[in-house]
């Protein structure tokens, strides 16, 4: 009796565990939008992810003295983040997928930011992001991710792995000039809709939309490989270029244009640079500047002093 009595607690307690294994899977995979997370985990995931993401409400939209540009501030339990949108950030509805303008993030949704785990934050408070990668609208109407898929479409957490189908909308930050599948998903970093998981570890989905967050499509991934080049050799080539397209420009008369107010602060300290709810810090001899106070940004070409005027990288102002 005593022996069928410890079988049966035995059985029960390894039932136990397999359910509650089982519901941790599909409560780890479905996170609303709505939770929070905490600052320790967003900087533990920006370790070891290329992309993060933050949800929140947004509290204010404001119009950015450059054309086109809107200043997004969402409130959440990490103090915020403040970030701008222009005409060319990806803005996707989560309730259906499709693309929406700057313009249709207004004050009260939730909204997602998904972004560069490496991207320079300001310190102030809010923190000020600067431009992002995509916008998540009408995040709380279903689950999302982001993450990095391997070859056999599993996150890197081994939480979640996809199952591709003819109905997955699957786009990138080109626009899908060319018709994308499941093998275009294969070892990338992507944003993900889905909404019903299997019980399992990992628990599976079959997704309704994937963005794509790399700067590649497929096409140019296909011309790299017609020409041989390594991606040691892509980069090289990429910063080469950009630093041929960078070219400098008179600082005054640039950043006026541009609706900045220029400052002139001595010769031993930067020249400031401001207009509504942003400035910039240039220093001479310098390729560094910084904006919103604490945040360095790298430029292409040093800022130079030349005839009792000063010239920056063309860059800094696109």
């Amino acid at each position: 009796m005593k022996k069928n009595l410890t079988k049966v607690m035995a059985m029960g307690m390894v039932l136990t565990m397999l359910g509650t294994a089982t519901a941790f899977a599909e409560e780890a995979t479905l996170i609303s939008a709505t939770e929070s997370t905490s600052i320790e985990t967003i900087m533990a995931e920006a370790q070891e992810a290329a992309f993060i993401s933050q949800s929140g409400k947004v509290v204010s939209v404001e119009a950015s003295a450059t054309e086109g540009v809107q200043l997004v501030t969402i409130d959440n339990e990490q103090g915020g983040l403040r970030f701008a949108v222009d005409s060319n950030t990806i803005v996707v509805n989560r309730e259906d997928g499709a693309y929406l303008k700057a313009a249709d993030l207004t004050e009260g949704m939730e909204v997602a930011v998904v972004y560069d785990a490496f991207s320079p934050m300001g310190m102030s408070m809010p923190p000020y992001l600067g431009k992002v990668t995509a916008v998540v609208a009408n995040a709380d109407a279903g689950f999302f991710t982001v993450g990095h898929f391997d070859n056999d479409l599993t996150d890197m957490k081994n939480m979640l792995k996809l199952n591709i189908s003819e109905n997955t909308d699957i786009q990138n930050l080109q626009g899908a000039k060319i018709r994308l599948t499941a093998e275009d998903v294969k070892g990338q970093d992507a944003l993900v809709f889905y909404d019903i998981t299997t019980r399992s570890i990992p628990a599976q989905t079959t997704p309704s939309f994937v963005l794509l967050l790399t700067n590649a499509d497929a096409e140019e991934k296909e011309d790299r490989s017609v020409e041989g080049t390594d991606t040691a050799e892509g980069t090289e080539a990429a910063e080469t270029t950009e630093a041929k397209e960078a070219v400098l420009v008179p600082l005054r008369e640039t950043a006026e244009a541009n609706g900045y107010t220029v400052k002139w602060q001595g010769k031993t300290k930067p020249i400031l640079l401001e207009k509504e709810g942003t400035s910039m810090e240039i220093t001479v001899g310098s390729d560094t500047y910084v904006v919103e106070g604490d945040m360095a940004m790298q430029a292409a070409l040093k800022a130079e002093l030349k005839d009792g005027v000063m010239y920056v990288s063309s860059e800094i102002f696109a």
